[in-house]
């Protein structure tokens, strides 16, 4: 599936359907990272949220993001946001946002308990542990990795877009006929426009010898168009 790369452009507060809603939040997410006072992306990706089942359980963490950035201010943002994400949150997720509008209190801990799809949070739930030892260990089983694709895709879910990059970068050249780590680091040097970036990789894949394939030669003639940013 090709992707349109525009999101940084993109105006609307709505994410057209062009762009795969997997994909396009991630690209918000790290844009969100990089640049948290962005408060048009912040409604993009909340908007995203509520309106893509497949995105859908990272909803909390993305108002989660925009509540931390505003802290008190933006009153109407929040409550109005809020109010649209009320049928896709629990009542719990409801109650928690409700309460910290209502509360109005700066610098609360329990701001910082991470939600699902949070980029921002610290975790930290004012100094308590947030897992039982027996707890932690189990989620640190879980958090395993099978291979680097599950691990990079896992990075730019939280929006780690230049560690997910490094990690195909060296798995292609591990396992260049892989298609699916092909297709995932194309992916991401079309929309980071990493020219110099893309043109070493392919340097070190043409001297050890591997032929590229034809979607990698199209993402090079389309490559002389980017700018870095």
């Amino acid at each position: 599936m090709s992707y349109s790369f525009g999101l940084g452009r993109e105006q609307r507060l709505q994410i057209d359907e062009e762009y795969d809603p997997i994909f396009a939040w991630r690209s918000l997410s790290h844009h969100v990272v990089r640049y948290p006072r962005d408060l048009r992306a912040h409604t993009q990706r909340i908007l995203l949220g509520q309106n893509n089942d497949k995105i859908a359980n990272f909803l909390p963490g993305s108002l989660q993001d925009l509540f931390l950035v505003l802290n008190n201010d933006g009153y109407q943002l929040r409550k109005h946001l809020l109010n649209l994400s009320e049928q896709f949150l629990t009542n719990e997720e409801f109650s928690f946002f409700s309460h910290w509008i209502k509360q109005n209190a700066k610098d609360d801990p329990t701001h910082h308990c991470w939600q699902t799809g949070s980029v921002l949070s610290t975790g930290s739930c004012g100094g308590k542990l947030l897992l039982q030892p027996e707890e932690e260990a189990e989620t640190e089983t879980v958090a395993t990795y099978n291979d680097i694709l599950e691990e990079a895709r896992a990075c730019l879910d939280y929006g780690q877009l230049d560690v997910a990059q490094q990690l195909l970068e060296t798995e292609i050249l591990k396992y260049p006929q892989s298609t699916e780590i092909e297709e995932e680091l194309l992916t991401i040097y079309q929309y980071s426009r990493a020219k110099e970036q893309f043109d070493n990789l392919t340097k070190k894949l043409l001297e050890k010898g591997i032929t590229l394939s034809e979607k990698w030669l199209k993402c090079q003639q389309t490559s002389t168009t980017w700018s870095e940013k």
